[in-house]
């Protein structure tokens, strides 16, 4: 039943390409949370493959956070060998996947001058497309920002493990991600 839904999902993106962009200027005028009173930062992202990532600023602490990459996933399929089933990893399921969350900031660690470092957690999904199949992933994140007071950038790193569930459950505990934003 998921994986139906995900393919019709996957024939539609143009639809919910164009409802992201008319959905995200309407975060742009919320409440900034960088120190700069900038409250969309836009950038890269590397780690998943390399990607486009927003920012946007909803409230002093929270943020939503999306992100589009390259993506090469393996998935764990069972595969049939002599009538006996096993699961084995499959390598060069190319595609790309679209990411969303909800980001809290917690604190910061470091505050100076120039300079301060925030910690952030959050959760949101994933959805991937390519090779003529779709795949959904809930996740978390634990995050570090460094920020920039005197130009409008920051540097980041999260952890954020992710469950694939489509017709497999796959949990990626050790997906990393980072990457640089600037602000305005």
């Amino acid at each position: 039943m998921l994986t139906r839904i995900l393919r019709i999902l996957n024939q539609r993106m143009g639809r919910l390409m164009v409802l992201l962009a008319l959905v995200v200027p309407m975060f742009a005028s919320a409440t900034p949370a960088h120190a700069d009173d900038k409250s969309v930062g836009v950038g890269l992202e590397f780690g998943q493959g390399p990607g486009l990532s927003l920012k946007i600023a909803t409230s002093a602490t929270g943020a939503l956070q999306f992100g589009a990459h390259a993506f090469d996933y393996g998935l764990y399929r069972a595969r049939s060998k002599e009538s006996r089933y096993y699961y084995g990893y499959e390598y060069g399921y190319a595609g790309f996947f679209v990411h969303g969350e909800y980001l809290s900031q917690q604190g910061t660690l470091v505050k100076g001058r120039s300079v301060s470092l925030p910690w952030y957690i959050g959760g949101g999904g994933d959805l991937g497309l390519g090779s003529g199949a779709a795949a959904f992933a809930l996740h978390g994140n634990l995050g570090l920002a460094l920020k920039f007071h005197t130009v409008p950038i920051d540097i980041f790193l999260e952890w954020t493990p992710r469950i694939w569930l489509v017709d497999f459950v796959q949990l990626r505990a050790l997906d990393i991600n980072g990457g640089i934003r600037f602000w305005f």
